[in-house]
């Protein structure tokens, strides 16, 4: 076995490397590594594990340097999920070992994987999340079945009303997208990610064909928007925004339903709604309601001199809602300039 680190971004055969693995998802592409390295400064360092000329195992991993959040090694920000890729399980170790002296080397706090390692004497659980896994199946009518009643009778609602759904990955696509993004943001009270990230993930991602932005009109506006990823045969919900003046005609549901029976219809055989905070319970019923698996989702860090138990992103605590009460009444021009900066320092 050989182990090395390589940068995705100036290897020409990555995403062709990563077809040898079923479970290779779009933010395991060099066009994602781009994304992160070009929107906020991240040093791409994927363990890439050989069995001769043979590729066993990939690690994806980006340094991150930060004067506020220290520096740190991550599989990978702002990816939701994203485990290492693996032809036999049983070399996960394999895979891993050597980080811990790269960790060393690069003078990281901790590496942080978003997978399963809780059989390492020095992982330490950090973050808890949910995540719902949909199963494609062979008909639009098969797959309809499994929606929940409400669910259905919210998809055949936006339909009566007039709600129109169309699927694009043009720039002015991601600017109608960031637009919501940003009401959305300011509603939940939490900065909305600089409009610089969205520019690259038009470039790296949905240019290429990886992904697009789901767009729903009603009466001649534009009410709601998501972002969705694709690769091999699984597709992915990113983002997602809408103007709550609407929420009556229940556009959300449509432009999920339509995204879902498109993906379906290209051959995917996995829908993934992404990761979701266990209080989140509005967000909770409306990805339950697509009949999807729905599994626990836990960080882990390595290095960390003590232990601590998970955290839940977005804690409802006072302290956490006096924060989301002053945001939701900041200026939006404020409130993108705080997301610009902050944003670099997490993950």
């Amino acid at each position: 076995m050989s182990w090395e680190t390589i940068d995705p971004r100036t290897e020409p055969h990555w995403n062709q490397w990563l077809t040898s693995f079923d479970d290779a998802t779009c933010f395991h592409t060099a066009g994602w590594a781009n994304v992160l390295s070009e929107s906020y400064g991240y040093q791409p360092c994927y363990a890439v594990l050989r069995d001769g000329e043979r590729l066993a195992g990939i690690m994806p991993l980006m340094e991150v340097r930060s004067v506020w959040t220290g520096n740190r090694g991550v599989c990978l920000p702002f990816s939701d999920e994203c485990a290492p890729l693996l032809n036999d399980p049983s070399r996960l170790a394999t895979l891993i070992e050597p980080l811990r002296a790269l960790r060393l080397q690069r003078g990281w706090k901790y590496l942080e994987l978003r997978c399963p390692v809780e059989r390492w004497p020095d992982a330490v659980p950090s973050k808890e999340f949910l995540t719902h896994r949909l199963v494609c199946e062979r008909t639009d009518e098969l797959q309809f079945r499994k929606l929940r009643d409400s669910t259905r009778r919210n998809v055949h609602k936006a339909r009566r009303d007039g709600v129109e759904i169309v699927h694009l990955h043009s720039p002015d696509a991601v600017a109608i997208f960031y637009s919501l993004h940003c009401l959305t943001r300011q509603r939940h009270g939490v900065p909305p990610q600089p409009a610089h990230f969205f520019h690259h993930i038009q470039k790296h991602i949905l240019e290429p064909g990886n992904g697009f932005v789901s767009l729903a009109r009603f009466q001649n506006k534009w009410i709601a928007a998501a972002v969705f990823f694709h690769f091999g045969s699984r597709a992915f919900y990113k983002f997602g925004a809408s103007d709550m003046n609407f929420q009556y005609v229940r556009a959300n549901n449509l432009l999920m339903w339509e995204a879902i029976a498109h993906f379906r219809g290209q051959g995917a055989t996995e829908f993934s709604f992404g990761r979701t905070d266990p209080d989140d319970e509005g967000l909770l019923q409306f990805k339950r309601g697509w009949g999807a698996e729905e599994n626990t989702l836990r960080y882990y860090r390595m290095g960390m001199s003590q232990k601590a138990p998970p955290k839940r992103e977005g804690s409802t605590g006072n302290k956490a809602r006096l924060v989301h009460a002053v945001m939701q009444r900041m200026p939006l021009p404020v409130l993108r300039f705080v997301g610009g900066m902050i944003y670099r320092h997490l993950n």
